[in-house]
């Protein structure tokens, strides 16, 4: 008698086949994987990937080589190496080490961007900070730029073209980081006055460059934010009031007035809050 099976006997069977393929597949991934992984590490860590030039773009305060110290790479040796494991930098191709060292070490520096080529050429590109004030300190001069961040401190500021900041109270201060202020209001004014002597001197074409306001500026007091002063040639004292209301047709008037009416031995005080014109009161 002929034993007839059915489909059903034979599905357990079916199941285990499909069980033991997918547990060859899952084992072929892993190989496939740890092998290309291998082929990846050999290729970082062959000569390929041997630092044997670094270039360095955007640097004006700091030569070529200071720049290159300060982010540790040295020529000849492999980049992978050189650098801790960081997704973002192995992806990018960029050292993150190198850019955080360079920040750290060198305060005039606003940004920096650290990536190797093929083959093995490492390009350095910063961002330079600016230099914009002087803010006195204990003795010394901090070197601020428009964001308060400071750069770099002087004992001597002859021959510095740098206005002086007066009333700004600071705690201390960090080489590269923002300076300790009490109250940011008072860079905020200097800097809105900066703004508009700036922009009125490039508006004003040759005559802006002929009668420039920016280039004669002693300093910037900031003590009142109601009544901020500005010191030109260390003679003439401007009286602006407010800093929020200064604007470039005041700087534009003040130009007129200090180039065309005032004589160049006049010392004295020029007021812009004493009524609809401003009135000079000689020393």
């Amino acid at each position: 008698m002929q034993k007839i099976t059915t489909g059903a006997e034979y599905q357990p069977k079916k199941k285990h086949k499909r069980k033991k393929s997918g547990i060859f597949r899952f084992v072929r991934f892993i190989l496939a994987a740890l092998f290309i992984v291998a082929v990846l590490v050999s290729l970082a860590l062959s000569p390929l990937f041997n630092i044997n030039r670094i270039e360095v773009y955007g640097n004006k305060h700091y030569n070529s080589n200071d720049v290159i110290n300060a982010s540790g790479l040295i020529a000849g040796t492999n980049w992978f190496k050189s650098n801790s494991f960081d997704l973002k930098g192995i992806v990018m191709f960029r050292s993150v080490d190198s850019e955080k060292m360079l920040l750290e070490r060198c305060p005039y520096l606003k940004s920096a961007v650290v990536r190797i080529g093929i083959p093995g050429a490492v390009r350095i590109t910063v961002t330079e900070r600016e230099p914009v004030a002087l803010v006195p300190y204990l003795g010394t001069n901090l070197v601020i730029d428009d964001n308060g961040h400071v750069i770099d401190t002087t004992n001597n500021i002859d021959g510095i073209k740098l206005p002086v900041i007066k009333g700004v109270a600071c705690n201390g201060y960090t080489l590269g980081q923002a300076l300790k202020a009490d109250n940011y209001e008072y860079i905020d004014a200097f800097n809105t006055v900066m703004k508009n002597i700036a922009s009125s001197d490039a508006n004003a074409g040759e005559r802006g460059k002929e009668f420039c306001i920016e280039d004669i500026i002693t300093y910037i007091d900031v003590t009142d934010l109601d009544n901020v002063g500005v010191c030109l040639d260390s003679r003439i004292v401007v009286n602006f009031g407010s800093y929020k209301e200064i604007n470039e047709y005041r700087i534009d008037f003040l130009r007129e007035i200090y180039y065309q009416k005032l004589k160049k031995e006049d010392r004295g005080l020029l007021d812009f809050t004493s009524g609809e014109y401003p009135s000079f009161i000689p020393d």
